[in-house]
C-alpha cells in the first residue's frame, strides 16, 4: 500500500470517527453530569454529530434519547453501566434484558466490552472550569474519545422501541358500554344524545377506557373514598354521567361533548378524577389488589433548577452578574450575551447550562400508569411504597402509553370535616351568595385568594349561573385582557348580548366560541373544536382555513363587517377562555363549602384552622360571621367551638404538635401547679412549657403570662421547695410585692403571640368597628389606622389586622414599633 493511499484511508477514518460523539451521561443521572438531554441533541446537531453513545447506570433517559435521536437524524448507541462494567445494548431486547436487570428481575446475560475512557458529562468548557474538573470531560473533548469509540460505531445497533407496549387493562368493549348505560331507565331524549355519543365512541375506540375510568370510580365509591362531581371536558358527556363517573348533568348547564371527544381528537380523552387527598394513598392501595400488585405504577418527575436557584449559585461564585432577564433561556439574554466580554459571556453560559438542570427525583402529581402486564420486565421501575416508573410522561407517551390521572384534592377532605352536603338541584340559597358577594371568601373552594375576593366582590353573584362565571373569571387573564370590565360595563355588541346573555354577550367559555363556530360560522361540531384549538394556540396553520369558512359563512348571516368583528373578539378572548364544563363542576363544591360556612360559621371556621392553621383574613372575617376566635387553650387541647366562639387546637401553636396535644387532652388541668407537676412528669421541655405560656394557652387560669413565665423558670430550678407555695403566690392574697410588679403588657402579647401562634390573635376585637369600617374593611378600602406595628402585622385599636405582606398600601397616622 502506498504512502498516498495510507493517507487518504487515514482521512476517510477520521472523518467517521469525527462524527462520534461518546460516552454521554446525562442530568438525569443526577449529581454525575450537566448535560441536560435538550442540549446534547441541540450541541450534537450544531456539530453535526451522526452517532452518540450514551453511558449510564440507569434506563431513566433511554427512551428519550433514543426518539430524539431518531427525530433528529442522529444513531443512538446506549451502553448500561452496572458494578463497573460495560454492556452495549444492541437491540430493544437487550434494552428490555438490561430493564429487568436494573428491576433485579433477571441478571442480565451479555458480555461486558471493554471502554475505559473519560466520560462527557458538561456541555462546555466554561462549566467544566466552574468544576474545576481534571478527569471528565466536555463535549468539546469528544475527539479524545476517537480511537476507542472506533470499533463500537461500526456495530449494527437498531433499536425498534415501537416493540415495546404496554396496554391498559381489558374490562370491556362497546357492547359491554351500551350495557353498563342500559342499566339507567332512560327515556326517548336521552337514548337519542346518547346514541351520537356511543357513535363517536365507537369510532374512537375509547370504550375500554372509559370502563377502566368508571372500575376507579366504582371502587373508590365502594370503599367509602370522597369523588368529586367531575373536572375538565369530561363533564360535558351525558354517557360519563350516565355511567356514574361525573355528577354534573351537562344537559342542564348547556355544555358540548365534541368539547370532551370528537372524531379529530386522535388521543384517549380526558377522565381525571379528584380524590381526597388523604384516601388517594388507600385507592391506589384497592386498585392494585383488582389490577395485581405490578401492573400499578405513579411516574417519575423531576424538581429543576428555576430562575432563582441559578442566580444565587452565580452570586456565591461570582463577583459580578450581569442582570438576566427571566428565563434564562430567553431571546433578551441571548442578544445580552451576543454584546457581552468574554467573561460575562462565561457566567451567561453558564446560567444558560444550569436553568432547568434536573436536581432532585419526584413523583408525578396525578398520573397512574394502569397495566395489562407486570410492569417489571417491560419498564425500570423505583420499588417505593407504590412502584415508580422511572420514565417521565413524555417518554411514557413515546411508547403509547396512557396514563390516569388521580388527583389529590384537600378540599374533598373539608367537605367531610364541614359535614356539608351535596346537593345538585337546590342551588339558589340567596344567603350564601350574599355572603360571597361581601367578600367573605376565605375557606370557599376557588374564591379564597386575594384575587377571588376582588372578583366575588365585583362580580356580585346572584344565582348559580353567576359563581359559575365567578370561577370562570377569577384569574388574572380576564382581569388584564378587559374581559371582565368589558361583562361589569355590559359594552358588549348587542348581537353578542342576544346570543349570550348570561355573561353580558362576553366570550367567558371555550364553549361559547365553538357554539359561535356552529351557529353562526356554519362549521360542523367537529370544526368548531378545532377553531377553539386553534385560536387558543395561535396556530395560525390551522387557524387560516377555519376563519376563512367562519367570515363567509357568517357574512350571510350577519354581514362581514360584525363576521369580522365577531371572530376578532374570538381571537381577542380565546385564550383567555375557560372551559365551562370545569367551571361548572368546581362551581358546586364552593356552593357546597359557602353553603356551610354561612350556615354554620363557628364550625366551618373551626375544622378550616384544624385543616391550614390561623390566618389574619379568617380570623378577621369571624366579626362578619358572628364568632370570636380565642387563642388555643390548654382548656380545651384538641379544640372546641360553640356559636359564639372558637378556640384553635393547641397544635395550632408552632412547636406544638399533635402528640403533645394528645397528652393534655387526657387531662382537666384546672391550675398552674397542675400543669407544672404533669410537663415534670412527661418529660415536657421548658421550650414546650415557655411556648404555651407565651401563646396564651394558660390565659383561663391567669392573664399575667409573664408572671407564669418567671414562676416556671423558678420551679424548674427547683427554687421553690414546696410546689404548694406556687399556688399560694399566685393566686391567694399572699402574692409578694415583686409579683405583683410583674405585668403583661399589650406590647408583650403581641411579641408573645406573632412568635408562637403566628399573629396576635388577641388584639383581633372586630366587634367594636363601625359599620362604616365594616364596609371599608371589606371592599378592600384602606383608612387610616393609630395603633401597634410588629414584624409582618399592622393592628389598630379597632382590631383588625393586616398582613404586610398582604396589604402593603395602608396609610398611618400613628404606628407604634414594637
Amino acid at each position: 500500500m502506498t504512502l498516498k493511499m495510507q493517507s487518504k484511508i487515514s482521512i476517510i477514518n477520521m472523518v467517521i470517527n469525527m462524527n462520534v460523539l461518546g460516552p454521554v451521561k446525562t442530568s438525569l443521572t443526577i449529581g454525575k453530569s450537566y448535560i441536560q438531554m435538550r442540549d446534547l441533541i441541540q450541541i450534537s446537531k450544531k456539530m453535526k454529530i451522526e452517532t452518540i453513545i450514551l453511558k449510564e447506570p440507569h434506563p431513566k433517559s433511554w427512551m428519550g434519547f433514543i426518539f430524539l435521536c431518531k427525530i433528529n437524524n442522529i444513531r443512538p448507541i446506549i451502553i448500561y453501566e452496572k458494578n463497573d462494567k460495560n454492556y452495549l445494548l444492541k437491540n430493544e431486547k437487550d434494552i428490555i434484558l438490561a430493564i429487568r436487570d436494573y428491576n433485579n428481575v433477571y441478571s442480565i446475560n451479555l458480555e461486558p466490552i471493554n471502554l475505559s475512557i473519560p466520560e462527557i458529562i458538561y456541555p462546555c468548557y466554561e462549566l467544566k472550569n466552574f468544576f474545576d474538573d481534571k478527569e471528565n470531560y466536555s463535549i468539546e473533548d469528544y475527539k479524545k474519545n476517537y480511537s476507542q469509540l472506533k470499533e463500537i460505531s461500526k456495530i449494527d445497533i437498531n433499536y425498534n422501541i415501537e416493540k415495546i407496549n404496554v396496554g391498559i387493562p381489558y374490562i370491556g368493549n362497546f357492547e359491554d358500554l351500551k350495557k353498563e348505560l342500559s342499566k339507567n331507565n332512560l327515556d326517548e331524549n336521552e337514548i337519542k344524545i346518547l346514541k351520537e355519543e356511543l357513535k363517536v365512541i365507537k369510532e374512537l375506540n375509547v370504550s375500554n377506557y372509559i370502563l377502566n375510568v368508571k372500575k376507579i370510580i366504582d371502587i373508590a365509591k365502594n370503599n367509602k373514598i370522597s369523588v368529586g362531581p367531575g373536572r375538565g371536558s369530561a363533564v360535558s358527556s351525558y354517557l360519563v354521567y350516565k355511567l356514574g363517573i361525573t355528577k354534573i348533568n351537562p344537559l342542564k348547564y348547556d355544555l358540548l361533548f365534541e368539547r370532551f371527544l370528537n372524531i379529530f381528537r386522535k388521543e384517549l380523552p380526558d377522565i381525571d378524577i379528584d380524590i381526597d387527598s388523604t384516601q388517594r394513598n388507600y385507592l391506589i392501595t384497592l386498585l392494585e389488589k383488582y389490577y395485581g400488585k405490578y401492573k400499578i405504577a405513579q411516574i417519575r418527575t423531576y424538581s429543576t433548577m428555576k430562575f432563582k436557584s441559578v442566580l444565587k449559585k452565580l452570586k456565591d461564585n461570582f463577583e459580578y452578574i450581569p442582570y438576566l432577564k427571566n428565563p434564562i433561556r430567553s431571546s433578551e439574554n441571548y442578544e445580552l450575551y451576543k454584546k457581552s466580554d468574554s467573561k460575562t459571556k462565561e457566567i451567561l453560559k453558564i446560567a444558560y447550562y444550569f436553568e432547568g438542570l434536573e436536581t432532585a427525583e419526584s413523583t408525578h402529581a396525578a398520573g397512574i400508569i394502569i397495566s395489562n402486564k407486570d410492569l417489571r420486565g417491560i419498564l425500570p421501575i423505583d420499588f417505593k411504597e407504590f412502584p415508580i416508573i422511572e420514565y417521565q410522561m413524555e417518554d411514557l407517551k413515546k411508547l403509547n402509553i396512557e396514563k390516569f390521572d388521580i388527583l389529590s384534592l384537600d378540599t374533598l377532605n373539608f367537605l367531610k370535616m364541614i359535614q356539608a352536603k351535596e346537593t345538585f338541584d337546590e342551588l339558589q340559597n340567596t344567603y350564601i351568595y350574599d355572603g360571597i358577594s361581601k367578600g367573605l371568601t376565605k375557606g370557599i373552594f376557588q374564591l379564597e385568594s386575594k384575587l377571588g375576593r376582588k372578583v366575588s366582590l365585583k362580580i356580585k353573584p346572584k344565582k348559580f349561573e353567576d359563581l359559575i362565571l365567578l370561577i370562570a373569571m377569577n384569574r388574572p387573564g380576564p382581569l388584564e385582557s378587559g374581559m371582565l370590565d368589558e361583562y361589569l360595563d355590559n359594552s358588549s355588541p348587542d348581537f353578542l348580548k342576544k346570543i349570550f346573555p348570561e355573561t353580558n354577550g362576553v366570550i367567558v367559555y371555550q364553549e361559547q366560541i365553538m357554539k359561535l363556530g356552529q351557529k353562526i360560522g356554519g362549521l360542523d361540531k367537529n370544526e368548531s373544536d378545532l377553531l377553539r384549538k386553534a385560536v387558543a394556540k395561535k396556530d395560525l396553520h390551522k387557524l387560516s382555513p377555519i376563519k376563512n369558512k367562519f367570515i363567509k359563512n357568517a357574512s350571510q348571516k350577519i354581514g362581514e363587517e360584525n363576521s369580522i368583528r365577531i371572530f376578532s373578539k374570538i381571537e381577542m378572548f380565546a385564550q383567555y377562555a375557560f372551559a365551562k364544563s370545569h367551571a361548572s363542576a368546581y362551581a358546586h363544591i364552593s356552593y357546597w363549602i359557602a353553603e356551610e360556612k354561612f350556615k354554620n360559621p363557628s364550625k366551618f371556621v373551626f375544622n378550616y384552622i384544624k385543616l391550614r392553621g390561623l390566618n389574619t383574613d379568617i380570623i378577621n372575617e369571624c366579626s362578619f360571621l358572628n364568632t370570636k376566635i380565642y387563642n388555643p387553650s390548654l382548656k380545651y387541647p384538641k379544640g372546641f367551638y360553640s356559636q359564639e366562639y372558637i378556640f384553635p387546637p393547641i397544635s395550632c401553636i408552632k412547636g406544638i404538635g399533635k402528640n403533645i396535644e394528645e397528652l393534655f387532652s387526657n387531662y382537666n388541668i384546672k391550675n398552674f401547679e397542675e400543669f407544672i407537676n404533669i410537663c415534670i412528669s412527661k418529660k415536657i421541655t421548658r421550650n414546650i412549657i415557655e411556648i404555651l405560656i407565651r401563646s396564651g394557652a394558660l390565659d383561663f387560669i391567669n392573664i399575667n403570662r409573664k408572671m407564669f413565665l418567671r414562676e416556671s423558670t423558678k420551679l424548674l430550678r427547683g427554687e421553690l421547695e414546696e410546689l404548694k407555695e406556687i399556688e399560694s403566690s399566685v393566686f391567694g392574697n399572699t402574692i409578694t410585692e415583686d409579683t405583683k410588679e410583674i405585668k403583661t403588657t399589650i406590647e408583650d402579647l403581641i411579641i408573645y403571640e406573632t412568635e408562637t401562634i403566628g399573629l396576635p390573635l388577641s388584639q383581633n376585637k372586630l366587634n367594636n368597628l363601625s359599620n362604616e369600617l365594616h364596609k371599608k374593611y371589606l371592599s378592600n378600602k384602606t383608612f387610616n389606622i393609630i395603633g401597634y406595628a410588629y414584624k409582618n402585622f399592622i393592628f389598630d385599636s379597632s382590631g383588625i389586622i393586616y398582613d404586610k405582606k398582604i396589604y402593603h398600601k395602608i396609610p398611618t397616622k400613628i404606628i407604634k414599633k414594637i
